[in-house]
């Protein structure tokens, strides 16, 4: 373990206070919201919606500042380099199509994730937990799109970044094929079941002959994490990891839906699906510890992991909302405020931001309902669980920030603030 590798990135600008004023109340239930404008025809609903928010231009803040108090910190420069050499070169061994690959290169340095997530790790490790990044849709954008009606245009040149789920991305082989989808679903859970068997002599790290890249993958990345895991986070991470799956498979479904979803419902499974759990749940093979169960399914543990997890997605849906709009996604938060409750897309990204507000309020009180105990050992654990869990929330955004997976350095200003067009 190299604590010494990490430091305060010095890449982010100065947070100044939160200024935001909500403008409007806070729900606690979405489904208050109305629904009246459901009812039309599916088609004529998303045409009424893209028609009412092309050419609104939207001015966001720095998000970052919403969590002003969470961990910031992000491996030395030095290291991040050397991680990305040895990545570039694990790159060309990849069973993926080489113009996949250079997209993913391109539009999002996984290294950065990684670091800022499990900023106190040894190179080692991140080098193995940003081939796991390259592999799944972990915090960010699940992009499971699929072929949109004739009247919407996808921007081809937007990049796909996830390996697993390009292959269910548009153009990807597996758009709108949803017995192809549950293939390969049930091929990734036969990888995840062999790979964190609980014996581990009776653990196979070795692929199906003709198994996707995607699956190959999964396979060396599990094989080089299984062993330095304890049995009870082993079993925890296969576990989350197949609701992770489970989740695509949903999403594609749910994505295969005419009507658009209500925001309620697509917040929900944004959270189910978004993979937080299992990247929580690497910290303790990033640090090398294993937390007993009954810490780890105390209510304010849980509390912050699904606060955490809904900060993940509201801060995506706010800085994704410009690309998924001109890709022609409309299954984004601030869109579907939008359509249900006949409000401006300004005010709807407003009272995203109020979640955002409310939410990180939420796990700041969990932590003080923290099962501490007499074991100082156990506790330094507990705090780093926490800490993954807040760094993978504020690590979103400052990954979104420092990559150009979602819109172009020229947009922000100097303290972050974004503008952005809506347009197709």
């Amino acid at each position: 373990m190299a604590t010494d590798t990490a430091t305060t990135t010095s890449l982010l600008p100065p947070l100044s206070p939160i200024t935001f004023e909500p403008k409007f109340p806070y729900s606690d239930n979405l489904s208050t919201l109305s629904v009246s404008g459901l009812a039309a025809k599916p088609q004529d609903e998303r045409q009424r919606l893209v028609q009412r928010c092309t050419g609104e231009t939207i001015h966001v803040e720095n998000l970052m500042s919403l969590m002003p108090s969470w961990f910031k910190k992000i491996h030395d420069q030095s290291v991040l380099n050397e991680v990305n050499t040895i990545i570039d070169e694990w790159l060309k061994k990849v069973n993926v199509p080489e113009a996949k690959k250079s997209k993913q290169r391109q539009k999002g340095d996984y290294v950065i994730i990684s670091s800022v997530f499990y900023a106190d790790c040894s190179k080692e490790k991140l080098i193995t937990l940003t081939k796991y990044n390259y592999w799944v849709s972990s915090l960010f954008s699940l992009s499971l799109r699929l072929q949109l009606p004739c009247w919407q245009t996808i921007d081809t040149n937007i990049s796909q970044i996830f390996m697993f789920d390009d292959e269910i991305d548009p153009g990807g082989d597996l758009t709108g094929d949803e017995a192809g989808t549950r293939r390969i679903c049930d091929q990734t859970l036969r990888c995840i079941d062999e790979c964190l068997h609980p014996d581990l002599l009776q653990a196979n790290f070795t692929a199906p002959a003709g198994s996707p890249g995607t699956v190959e993958m999964l396979y060396e990345i599990l094989a080089t994490m299984r062993p330095e895991m304890g049995p009870t986070t082993t079993e925890r991470m296969r576990r989350q990891l197949h609701e992770y799956v489970e989740g695509v498979a949903r999403q594609q479904a749910v994505r295969q839906d005419e009507r658009l979803p209500h925001p309620q419902y697509h917040l929900a499974i944004r959270c189910d699906d978004i993979g937080v759990r299992p990247s929580v749940t690497q910290i303790e093979y990033a640090m090398d510890f294993e937390l007993p169960d009954h810490i780890v399914e105390h209510e304010a543990v849980e509390c912050i992991v699904l606060s955490c997890a809904k900060l993940s997605v509201l801060v995506n849906e706010i800085l994704s909302l410009e690309k998924e709009f001109r890709a022609g996604q409309l299954e984004n938060l601030c869109l579907l405020l939008v359509n249900a409750e006949d409000i401006s897309i300004h005010a709807a990204i407003d009272k995203v931001k109020s979640l955002i507000q409310k939410h990180h309020r939420s796990c700041e009180e969990a932590v003080t309902r923290l099962p501490w105990t007499d074991d100082e050992v156990v506790n330094e654990h507990i705090r780093q669980y926490v800490q993954c869990c807040q760094r993978i929330a504020s690590g979103t955004a400052q990954w979104s920030y420092l990559c150009t997976r979602y819109f172009k350095r020229g947009q922000l200003s100097d303290k972050w603030h974004l503008v952005a067009t809506l347009g197709q």
